[in-house]
């Protein structure tokens, strides 16, 4: 089989050798090169996989712009290249992204072959509703800027990130107190032997995390989400109760005090003073 001079981002394994798809297998015995994050950890995987030794160049996050015009000589002449992270699909919070865009530029092809996804696999496991859901990545180390990735969060979204085993436990007590009550799914080694999922709100996992006393160990990929409840939500104000019947009835403000002192059964008085703050701001 001879492969045509395409960029193919390789989905590897992110624990059970297992994953590997057929097609994955196949594109990695025949292209001409291998772009690795990590060529050891590639040659142990082709090896477990008895694939013959290829041809390998490092590509990581320190030498992706250097390797980078490398890479699509390569393409132009004709070479077929795999591009693989150490695991999972390239580009997701792992190098590629520059070189998916590098070589789209100048016409050559970039075919996904799919493999696994932590992303994909914390979502579709947590039991959260996912449409839609957000990716952030690795959390920041510092406590403010973590804070603050969690602070636009919206409810009935699920907030998908990664951890470091080593600060895990700091994160969770961290949300915990400033989260008290949102929901969190902690995907633990997944796939691998002592694979294993925390759930609850955030304090029921924190305290799950300190029973755990190998709870430092492997990578984490954590759901957050935070259901809709509409006690909580504040009612909106009469003005803009009045603005909001204004802009979907396509009415005048006359016609919307009336509208409202109907849906809202308050006195028609209340909220013609309403109407008359909304005048003072010329609306």
């Amino acid at each position: 089989m001879i492969l045509e001079a395409k960029l193919y981002l390789v989905g590897t394994p992110i624990g059970n050798i297992g994953e590997i798809s057929e097609r994955a297998r196949v594109i990695l015995s025949e292209v001409d090169v291998i772009a690795a994050e990590d060529t050891r950890n590639t040659g142990v995987l082709l090896k477990l996989l008895g694939i013959a030794h290829k041809k390998f160049i490092s590509y990581h996050k320190l030498n992706e712009l250097k390797r980078q015009e490398i890479l699509l000589d390569m393409l132009k002449s004709g070479q077929s290249i795999a591009l693989v992270s150490d695991s999972g699909m390239p580009c997701i919070s792992d190098p590629g992204f520059l070189l998916v865009a590098a070589a789209s530029q100048v016409g050559i092809d970039v075919v996904a072959v799919s493999g696994a996804s932590a992303v994909i696999n914390a979502v579709a496991v947590s039991g959260f509703p996912a449409e839609p859901f957000l990716f952030i990545g690795f959390l920041p180390r510092k406590e403010s800027e973590i804070l603050r990735a969690f602070s636009g969060f919206r409810e009935n979204i699920a907030l998908v990130f990664y951890e470091s085993p080593k600060r895990i436990l700091k994160t969770a007590a961290l949300l915990a107190f400033h989260y008290p009550e949102m929901k969190i799914c902690l995907c633990n080694d997944m796939t691998k032997l002592f694979e294993r999922t925390y759930r609850g709100t955030a304090i029921q996992v924190l305290a799950e995390l300190e029973d755990n006393p190998k709870a430092e160990k492997g990578e984490y990929t954590g759901v957050a989400y935070v259901e809709f409840t509409p006690e909580l939500k504040a009612p909106l104000s009469l003005e803009a109760m009045l603005v909001d019947t204004m802009i979907r009835q396509q009415i005048s403000l006359k016609e919307a005090i009336s509208v409202v002192a109907q849906d809202s059964g308050l006195p028609k008085k209340e909220v013609y003073r309403a109407a008359l703050g909304l005048k003072r701001l010329e609306l």
